[in-house]
């Protein structure tokens, strides 16, 4: 801005020179010879008289924010202005807008922490004060899950091709919330496949769900339940296998306006699988496509797959099916878990000590198993406990990117809870087979328990089966929990478990992990129940 703007408009405003914003003067009263309003001799600026138009286009043309001195001076000689001009409004309000500009400069230079210089009367002093800060919590924003589909199948064509076809539909199971929207995301390279999204606002209501699918073919048949799952950025999936009769399907949802490019990382007992180490796949906003993964690592008994998206987050699962021989061996589809941490939890796993009855090749995958992997080298201690026994603890190196599978069917029958320490981040899925039934046919993955702190609604289906909900305080405190409107209290480390009913229960307490599993004569599944969606945190503002 210049220094020598002195040309005011004709109702009696005083003009003003270099010199005087130089010193920090107020400008001289004009001198008879020069009435008001008319600019000196000096002036090299054109004249304003008292048209708002040209005080405008002064005001937006002017760098404001380059001359906060000059602005402070005139936003003061402006309110004598406006007192002179008060018969011409429209000119008033220009002038006022032309101060509220120069205070906007002000605000901007103290928050950015530069002394402010205001020129008054016959000196100038230095404006510098610390910021302010201030917590202010973001408007809360869609809750979204995405529900895992109907079970998939690989079927094997002429020449040795292979094509994902679909076994059976879907059964999503969500509460319903006031202004929830659904939408069907279909698969685009599974003819007649898709999955379920649900998107609601935050609320008081917690969006949840799971979906489930049974299979009764000659080839696949079994009992299969996930979580349904909000989307992430990074995530795991530890289970299934691609050795022969194994066949395991990597589902990505993108429920996005977006498209994004997914990279899968596959891990193996022997470390990252090259194959899968580029490999990278474009899913266009709200479809999905199917992978079998077999295609990126054949013959791999123990995979662990890290999923990564690089544009929208996504949802992912793995449906793994088996069939041993001429038998068909079970299905159950894992749902991704959204991070590797040092602390996890298995909660409610069934442990029979059973094998199965279909024993084929070297009796791979038929008994319950442990498996882990870490991104870097650590040492993984482990608690096994369960009610009436003593826990049983051990330790267990992990190699930087390898998998490793512990066999737990030496551990005496019962339902255990299963605590992972590490000192690096680890996933981890367990795989577990009914307890009861004569012939065991089937098998679940489940996932870690993540902590809940607030209300989730549980629900399982199908009906007809035996379904339970088990509860544990991982906390180091006692907590009281509700369910379903009663109380109860569980000292720490503690279990709560009970039969689900024909309706959903609503889950409420701080710091524990649940979990729902169905058996039904030799079928099994289960999920881990999942957290509410994160909430708008609290950020903090300095002006």
């Amino acid at each position: 801005m210049s220094d020598e703007r002195d040309a005011w408009d004709e109702a009696g405003a005083i003009p003003v020179t270099g010199e005087d914003l130089e010193q920090g003067r107020q400008p001289s009263t004009p001198s008879a010879d020069e009435p008001h309003g008319q600019p000196d001799k000096h002036d090299q600026h054109a004249t304003l008289h008292d048209d708002p138009e040209e005080l405008a286009k002064l005001a937006t043309d002017t760098d404001i924010a380059s001359d906060v001195t000059a602005t402070d001076a005139e936003a003061q000689w402006n309110a004598d202005a406006e007192a002179r001009l008060r018969a011409n409004p429209k000119t008033v309000a220009l002038w006022s807008g032309r101060s509220l500009l120069g205070l906007v400069a002000i605000g901007a230079a103290v928050a950015l922490g530069v002394g402010a210089v205001w020129a008054a009367g016959s000196g100038a002093f230095a404006v510098d004060r610390e910021p302010v800060s201030e917590q202010i919590t973001p408007m809360a924003g869609e809750q979204q899950i995405v529900c895992a589909p109907g079970q998939l199948r690989v079927q094997s064509g002429e020449g040795g091709s292979t094509s994902i076809v679909p076994v059976s539909d879907a059964n999503p199971v969500v509460p319903e919330l006031e202004g929830a929207e659904t939408a069907q995301l279909p698969i685009g390279n599974v003819e007649g496949a898709e999955l379920t999204s649900v998107q609601a606002p935050v609320g008081d209501s917690v969006l949840g769900g799971m979906s489930w699918t049974s299979a009764d073919e000659a080839e696949i048949a079994g009992l299969s339940g996930a979580a349904c799952t909000s989307p992430a950025a990074s995530q795991w999936l530890v289970g299934g296998a691609t050795t022969t009769g194994r066949s395991s399907i990597i589902v990505l949802a993108n429920p996005s306006e977006q498209p994004t490019t997914v990279r899968l990382e596959v891990f193996t007992t022997e470390g990252p699988a090259d194959s899968a180490a580029n490999s990278a796949i474009t899913i266009e906003p709200g479809t999905a496509t199917a992978i079998d993964l077999a295609s990126l690592s054949v013959d791999n008994a123990s995979p662990a797959v890290l999923v990564r998206s690089e544009g929208s987050a996504v949802a992912a699962f793995m449906q793994h099916s088996i069939i041993r021989g001429l038998e068909p061996g079970g299905i159950d589809t894992i749902s991704g878990q959204p991070a590797a941490t040092t602390d996890q939890t298995f909660v409610g796993v069934p442990l029979s000590g059973r094998t199965s009855a279909n024993v084929d090749g070297d009796g791979s995958d038929v008994q319950s198993t442990l498996r882990l992997v870490a991104a870097e080298d650590t040492v993984v201690r482990i608690e096994f406990s369960s009610p009436g026994t003593n826990p049983t603890t051990t330790e267990v190196p992990l190699a930087a990117g390898t998998v490793i599978d512990m066999d737990l069917s030496a551990l005496p029958e019962g339902d255990y809870t299963i605590d992972i320490q590490s000192d690096a981040p680890v996933a981890a899925g367990m795989r577990s087979l009914p307890a009861d039934g004569s012939v065991v046919a089937d098998f679940v993955w489940l996932s870690p328990s993540r902590t809940i702190d607030g209300e989730v609604t549980v629900d399982a289906r199908p009906r007809g089966h035996d379904r339970e909900l088990v509860v544990y305080n991982a906390s180091d405190d006692t907590q009281v929990i509700e369910v379903d409107g009663t109380e109860h209290e569980l000292v720490a480390g503690a279990l709560f478990s009970m039969e689900l009913g024909q309706d959903p229960v609503v889950l409420r307490g701080s710091g524990i992990r649940a979990s729902v599993v169905m058996t039904d004569d030799g079928l099994i599944a289960g999920y881990s129940v999942q957290p509410a969606p994160p909430a708008a945190a609290a950020v903090t503002v300095e002006y």
